[in-house]
């Protein structure tokens, strides 16, 4: 069986124009990779060797960051002929979709001193399993890795060597698709201004140019750079990062206050709500101008970590258009920061427990709190738990925050002690929803009231009326569409929280404990 036989068998060149594969005579070290729209997105990469075209998918594509090592999926060699295909599967044949070229240039095949190796020792050592080359292309440059993984023989990593060329921020080959398609079919920005100011236009007319064009908003007297707002975050929804660019536009007058003077502990989820994600807390170190920075000596590393403080609309957007989804803040300021503004208790259920189960705790709590005489509000997590805050004032340091939280959630438990639990442990405690009371500590953050949720539908994390936590309630109401109407209809329920106080020492003489 030749090398091309697997390529031809799942093709029907009646109906596909994919080039027929035979071997071609080797034209040089040639490499090329095509952005593939199929089923799902990806990346082809392809080089050139031994007259055809040894092929990775790599679902993410390629990353000039050395740390962000991309899986490569081994699939049949292609025909040299394939280096420059671009265009249209059509439906019913393999790989529908549309083929596109992100990118192509030459190689050289290198051993691990740096230095050029023959056509033979190349596909030896992908035999082997390891095949370094150094690539020339118009958008990734200098040295990479191929690696197969142990006891896998289709699944390899693709990894940059760290050189000139590498990068140590965050690379996102879609955000790279972005830039080209800006340069190649948008409107220069005062073409389009030019057209807005012949006519009248109101506000959402501009924001969904904004949105077209992809470049800057103008948020007061600061310029904000937005990319990539097509990008599909929700991809059953059809949410897009300029959805939520503009759902943060919309509430900020609601949400800032709830972030003023607050260190962040940035979530970023730039490819999405299908992305893990990863969190960002020393995003202070490359902020812009108008957006604050508060240094906090890590214990753990020993270091300073440079915090991002969300104190206008520019630095929201900003960070919205970092991937953050969910905007996480410190339960202290920057002008306090031992002294917590708010205590939370945070119901957190196991994927056994069911919504109404998370309600009666809820409710468990506020009856504990009732008795304590201390005013409690609660919001939906966004996901699949509820949170009850206690205002504060700032006037408690946390351990004594946490050790009134620690009481106020044993005092719950007792009530249910068949459905919930002090337990950390998911496996310790089992079927059980945790009663978090550790939630007070320096430097841990929930979802602020307001932020959107990396979860599908788009959830919020809503502040609610407590005559709305029945048995009817679920997370699910509350959402990227209907949230800015209802905080028009109820504003701000959570502003006690920032406002309110509580006098611990009354609340324990209350409790009797």
């Amino acid at each position: 069986m030749t090398s091309l036989s697997t390529y031809n068998k799942k093709r029907d060149f009646k109906q596909t124009r994919e080039p027929r594969g035979k071997k071609g005579t080797r034209k040089g070290f040639r490499f090329v990779v095509q952005r593939h729209m199929a089923t799902r997105l990806h990346y082809d990469f392809r080089l050139e060797l031994g007259g055809v075209l040894k092929s990775w998918a790599v679902p993410k594509g390629p990353s000039l960051n050395p740390s962000q090592k991309r899986l490569a999926v081994m699939v049949e060699d292609h025909p040299v002929d394939y280096i420059g295909f671009k265009g249209r599967i059509p439906e019913g044949n393999y790989g529908a979709g549309v083929v596109e070229i992100w990118d192509n240039g030459t190689f050289t095949p290198v051993n691990a001193r740096h230095e050029p190796i023959t056509e033979r020792e190349a596909l030896q050592n992908i035999e082997k399993g390891e095949i370094k080359v150094d690539l020339k292309g118009k958008r990734i440059n200098g040295e990479f890795v191929l690696v197969r993984l142990k006891g896998d023989d289709k699944n390899w990593l693709l990894i940059k060597h760290k050189d000139e060329y590498a990068v140590n921020t965050i690379y996102d080959a879609e955000q790279e698709v972005s830039k080209i398609k800006l340069k190649k079919e948008a409107p220069s920005v005062s073409k389009v201004k030019a057209k807005i100011s012949s006519k009248p236009a109101n506000d959402r007319t501009m924001k969904a140019t904004e949105q077209k064009i992809g470049g800057e908003r103008k948020i007061g007297k600061f310029t904000v750079n937005l990319t990539n707002q097509q990008k599909i975050w929700w991809p059953d929804e059809g949410y897009t990062k300029g959805d939520v660019i503009n759902y943060y536009d919309t509430v900020a007058d609601y949400i800032l206050p709830h972030l003023k003077n607050r260190p962040l502990s940035l979530k970023r989820n730039p490819n999405g709500i299908h992305d893990e994600g990863f969190f960002h807390k020393d995003a202070g170190e490359n902020a812009p101008d108008f957006a604050d920075v508060f240094p906090v000596e890590s214990e753990s590393s020993n270091k300073i970590v440079d915090y991002l403080v969300c104190n206008n609309k520019a630095t929201l957007l900003y960070v919205a258009n970092l991937g953050c989804i969910e905007i996480n803040p410190w339960n202290s300021t920057t002008k306090v920061p031992d002294n917590p503004t708010w205590m939370v208790i945070d119901i957190d259920p196991s994927t056994e427990n069911t919504f109404k189960e998370v309600v009666d705790v809820a409710l468990a709590t506020k009856e504990v709190l009732d008795r304590a005489g201390v005013v409690g509000i609660c919001k939906t997590s966004g996901a699949s738990g509820l949170h009850v805050y206690v205002p504060m004032k700032n006037k408690y340091d946390y351990n004594t925050v946490k050790d009134f939280a620690h009481i106020i959630a044993s005092l719950v438990q007792e009530q249910l002690p068949e459905t919930t639990s002090l337990e950390r442990s998911l496996k310790k405690r089992g079927e059980k929803i945790y009663v978090d009371f550790l939630q007070n500590r320096r430097g841990q953050t929930l979802a602020c009231a307001y932020s959107l949720r990396p979860v599908p539908g788009a959830n919020v994390s809503t502040p609610l009326d407590w005559k709305e936590v029945t048995h009817k309630l679920h997370p699910s109401q509350f959402n990227i569409k209907n949230t800015p109407e209802r905080l028009k209809k109820k504003g701000d329920l959570f502003e006690e929280i920032l406002t309110g106080s509580t006098n611990i020492q009354k609340a324990l003489k209350a409790l009797k404990v």
